[in-house]
């Protein structure tokens, strides 16, 4: 076969005389620009398209993830800002002190449990050294700090129950909320006699 002046024979010349030639020439040659173009693509950062990516992930919220839940607390005493502090759920006391500008050179961290969770409307007092914290805070006996004597004589209750209720703040921590009076356990009429008398 005879292309442009000179003469190809062989299975050359058979695939050049075919007419699939033509269209089989075009076609390889509309791949080799595709391949380029999306090798020039890739290196400019425009591939994939955006059509094609991955969907965005989905947020999952509900009971098991993360909560964005908060609390108030009140801190006062020898802290440089003292006052009420929104904070999230799993704040602890040294979380409320830090955010109310830290304690005071003066005082003494060694009576609190820094570590110690915080609950919604929880007050926390920093004692100065040398100062012994408040048996009572507004007028009301401090669970988490007077003794079964002290619980005795403000209270009116026997000192069997009082000592009942220093050892179950031994056994499970601070108090977090006045209701818990019942799982020392103390009668539901002695509850609802001293409930207004305290606070945690």
């Amino acid at each position: 076969m005879r292309r442009g002046g000179v003469w190809v024979s062989g299975w050359l010349g058979r695939a050049l005389a075919s007419r699939l030639f033509v269209p089989v020439a075009v076609a390889a040659l509309a791949l080799s620009l595709a391949g380029s173009s999306v090798a020039g693509l890739m290196l400019l950062g425009g591939w994939p398209p955006a059509f094609a990516q991955s969907r965005p992930t989905v947020a999952i919220t509900g009971p098991g993830t993360t909560s964005d839940a908060t609390i108030q607390a009140y801190v006062l005493g020898a802290v440089r800002r003292p006052g009420i502090y929104t904070l999230p759920e799993s704040a602890r006391t040294n979380d409320l002190i830090a955010v109310a500008g830290g304690a005071l050179t003066t005082a003494d961290l060694s009576q609190l449990n820094l570590a110690a969770a915080l609950h919604d409307g929880q007050s926390v007092y920093v004692p100065v050294v040398g100062e012994a914290l408040p048996l009572e805070r507004g007028g009301k006996v401090d669970l988490n700090v007077a003794s079964a004597e002290q619980l005795h004589n403000a209270l009116g209750i026997s000192l069997t129950e009082a000592r009942r209720i220093v050892a179950y703040r031994a056994s499970h921590g601070s108090f977090t909320a006045i209701s818990q009076l019942l799982l020392v356990p103390i009668s539901r009429t002695i509850y609802d006699r001293i409930k207004d008398l305290v606070i945690v």
